[in-house]
């Protein structure tokens, strides 16, 4: 029979062949040749390139590993978009939006534990509608206080927001503390 070159089949008859030879053992001598020139059934081994286990690792030195070759799931990876794409589409989903960002129950919590810090100890209660116009003022305040500073950032040639630009930003707008 003449040799054809279909190696991903070889060496897939190879690992069951090693896997049926290993299994009866004891039943007999194995009929797959180990070196070159071994005669077995029908004289055509000799036509088989020669492979032999290596001592360190214990597989034959020929074989092919067929479990690193294919996937062990054939599923698609995920598109990913290109570094800032996303980001700018997240800054027009918000600009578009009239939610507020900052979740309630955090804010509240906040408000209650400055009040609680530095208000007499006769205001302890908000009116809901109280906490939402501080919470609207607060993200009002913040968006101005982040635009300030990335121009900030922008007239020193930058795209990355530093400390130093928000400390410029509340230094030029007076905002926050005195300076």
């Amino acid at each position: 029979m003449a040799r054809t070159k279909h190696f991903a089949s070889r060496t897939r008859d190879r690992n069951r062949t090693d896997a049926t030879a290993s299994s009866s053992a004891a039943a007999g001598p194995s009929t797959t040749p180990t070196r070159r020139g071994n005669v077995g059934e029908g004289g055509e081994n000799a036509q088989q390139s020669p492979t032999t286990t290596s001592p360190a690792t214990g597989r034959k030195k020929g074989a092919k590993r067929t479990n690193q070759a294919m996937p062990q799931s054939s599923t698609k990876k995920p598109y990913r978009y290109k570094p800032g794409t996303v980001a700018l589409r997240e800054i027009r989903q918000f600009q578009k939006s009239t939610k507020l960002l900052i979740p309630a129950a955090s804010f509240i919590r906040e408000v209650r534990s400055i009040t609680h810090r530095l208000a007499p100890p006769e205001v302890t209660r908000w009116t809901a509608e109280a906490l939402v116009a501080l919470q609207e003022a607060a993200e009002d305040y913040l968006v101005g206080l982040f635009s300030d500073s990335m121009l900030c950032a922008i007239h020193a040639r930058r795209v990355t927001l530093m400390r130093k630009d928000f400390e410029l930003a509340r230094r030029l707008g007076g905002k926050g503390r005195p300076w």
